[in-house]
């Protein structure tokens, strides 16, 4: 009943909430209606707690049990006073007013009855909620209303902190924080803390006061004691949701990197998901070496180019080597204090874990942090160890993907080079002209599928030459009017070849209109400008420049450079200007020059 009523007040089915995310939604809507069940004689009871004899501790006592629904003993620190003179305080405790119930398990909601139910006693200028990470032995702030909430900093566990203290000793404790000082008066700052607990979580709830004396703080107790459940619910009900959308997250970040076929980009996604995941400022991907059995960063957010370049970790070096070594996730804190390489990349907290899956490790992954005590907790650890686990499945198979498309691409390669064995002036052009028009490609950005529609267009551009035959393809002489028409039709011979097979389809409308002229005085349609693709307009550039720089039957080869000026006369006519001035910079040896070329 309690897994039906999370599902409804929550607005999701219980398949979809991993199993712990289910405990703490039932233990948290749990606490809530007992809670409610309980509010009538709650209700009387606090209002029946004004006797000082019900709810006065022993002298000298400093600290609560853990508050439950029954009234708790009174709180009253050694010594306390009525002022801040020290005058002692013989004032007859007050009853508590009747606790406002909380609507609703929302931490601010019940932070807010939390607020009310003191308020009698002083001016509560602020409540808030924190719940414990044994990983990191540090309380985590959840929720805080109020016009002097606390930061979001974490509180160690041996701290000094009131929070500290209570969540060791399991009693509420009351005492100073701070002294106020105005322009006409001086105040204190007064903390009421006290535990709270749901299944396997914990943590402190607390109200802050402010007086200008001490408080009557006898009816604190009986005024809180109601609050607990709500506050129990409170605490479950944050740790669901995280867990919640954690797994959400998890499950999008599956089906995000399963899309991704290139595997750096594969990298790339999985340490941002990881950075956002965990709230770092540093993250990078290791990958192991096969070979050297070294981990080198491959992809870095955060890093100095420095710090990528020269990280080599042998296995059990370092964080990252103990990782690899243990096949196991590590967080850890306060790094400074342990290793040299923290203390000169201003690291002061990490998260690592194993790229692994069943056919083994891959690498690791780690993110990090520039603040003590920093924010990650266990949930971090084991969100991102599963990340962990997401990309090496991932990175398997797109490093599968890549190969195959290299197997693929060669076996194309290997047609189109056997296609040249018949003509001794065209052998080596294919590659060439497959360079350049990679190069102009990278220029312009294309995306990757049409990235690989122009190479393989590179590649079998000319197949349909074949059906001009020998005797007009070799022709050392003028070509007759049929010839010449002959000839033309070789882009659409080789279209439709390639239009038999699915797989290279999209490489069609470059091939077939990769001999159309910019002003719309070529063929096969007379296309002009941008209506003609892009990956057309630069295999017409690319083609060009390798036919005048290769010899022919019919005259020498140009040099590059009559071979530039050429196109450059017929840029804007026969060419795309862009694509020849960008073809201009590959030569010249720009940043995306041809891989081999000499400056």
């Amino acid at each position: 009943m309690a897994l039906a009523a999370a599902s409804l007040l929550f607005g999701v089915t219980t398949p979809s909430i991993p199993v712990a995310a289910l405990g703490l939604f039932a233990l948290a809507v749990s606490l809530w209606a007992l809670y409610r069940s309980m509010r009538t004689a709650d209700a009387r009871e606090a209002t029946a707690a004004g006797s000082p004899a019900a709810h006065m501790a022993a002298p000298g006592s400093a600290a609560l049990p853990v508050a439950s629904a029954e009234p708790a003993p009174a709180l009253v620190p050694p010594g306390a006073s009525d002022s801040a003179s020290g005058a002692p305080n013989e004032s007859v405790p007050t009853a508590p007013p009747a606790p406002r119930i909380p609507p609703g398990l929302e931490p601010d909601v019940v932070l807010a009855a939390l607020r009310d139910a003191t308020a009698h006693v002083a001016t509560p200028v602020a409540a808030h909620l924190w719940l414990t990470d044994v990983s990191t032995s540090t309380l985590r702030l959840i929720a805080a209303i109020g016009p002097m909430a606390p930061g979001a900093q974490p509180v160690l566990l041996d701290s000094d902190d009131v929070l500290a203290h209570v969540h060791g000793s399991g009693k509420a404790e009351f005492g100073p924080i701070a002294r106020l000082r105005g322009t006409a008066e001086t105040s204190v700052l007064w903390r009421y803390a006290l535990p709270v607990g749901a299944g396997d979580s914990h943590g402190v709830a607390a109200v802050d006061l402010r007086s200008e004396s001490m408080p009557d703080v006898a009816t604190l107790p009986a005024a809180t004691s109601p609050l607990m459940a709500s506050l129990a619910g409170a605490l479950a009900l944050h740790v669901a949701r995280i867990e919640l959308e954690t797994a959400r997250m998890l499950i999008d970040t599956a089906r995000d990197l399963s899309r991704i076929l290139d595997p750096h980009q594969v990298l790339i996604a999985a340490l941002r998901r990881a950075m956002s995941l965990s709230g770092a400022q540093t993250g990078s991907i290791m990958l192991l070496d096969p070979v050297t059995g070294r981990l080198a960063i491959e992809v870095a957010e955060g890093l100095s180019a420095q710090v990528v370049s020269d990280t080599s970790l042998a296995e059990g070096e370092g964080i990252a080597g103990w990782v690899l070594a243990s096949r196991q996730p590590l967080l850890i804190e306060d790094l400074p204090a342990r290793t040299p390489a923290a203390r000169r990349h201003g690291i002061r907290s990490a998260v690592s874990v194993p790229i692994v899956d069943d056919d083994g490790i891959l690498g690791v992954l780690n993110v990090g942090s520039r603040n003590f005590p920093a924010r990650f907790t266990q949930s971090h650890m084991g969100s991102i160890e599963v990340l962990g686990k997401q990309t090496a499945t991932a990175l398997r198979n797109a490093r599968a993907v890549a190969e195959s498309r290299v197997l693929y691409f060669d076996t194309l390669k290997a047609l189109a080079v056997a296609l040249e064995t018949k003509d001794p002036y065209s052998r080596g052009g294919t590659e060439r002209v497959l360079e350049y028009a990679d190069a102009l490609g990278n220029i312009f950005t294309l995306p990757d599928e049409e990235r690989d529609a122009l190479r393989i267009a590179a590649l079998l551009h000319d197949i349909g030459m074949a059906a001009a035959g020998d005797g007009v393809v070799l022709a050392d002489r003028p070509l007759s009017t049929v010839e010449r028409a002959l000839l033309k039709m070789h882009p659409q011979i080789a279209a439709e070849i390639l239009a038999e097979t699915p797989a290279l389809r999209h490489v069609v409308p470059i091939v077939y209109h990769h001999h159309e002229w910019y002003d719309g005085e070529g063929y096969l349609n007379g296309v002009s400008g941008e209506s003609i693709p892009l990956g057309a307009r630069i295999l017409a550039v690319a083609d060009a420049f390798v036919a005048m720089t290769s010899d022919r039957p019919y005259r020498s080869a140009f040099s590059e450079r009559d071979a530039l000026r050429e196109l450059a006369d017929k840029a804007g006519t026969q060419f795309d200007p862009a694509v020849v001035d960008a073809l201009n910079d590959v030569l010249r040896g720009g940043a995306n020059r041809v891989p081999g070329s000499k400056r």
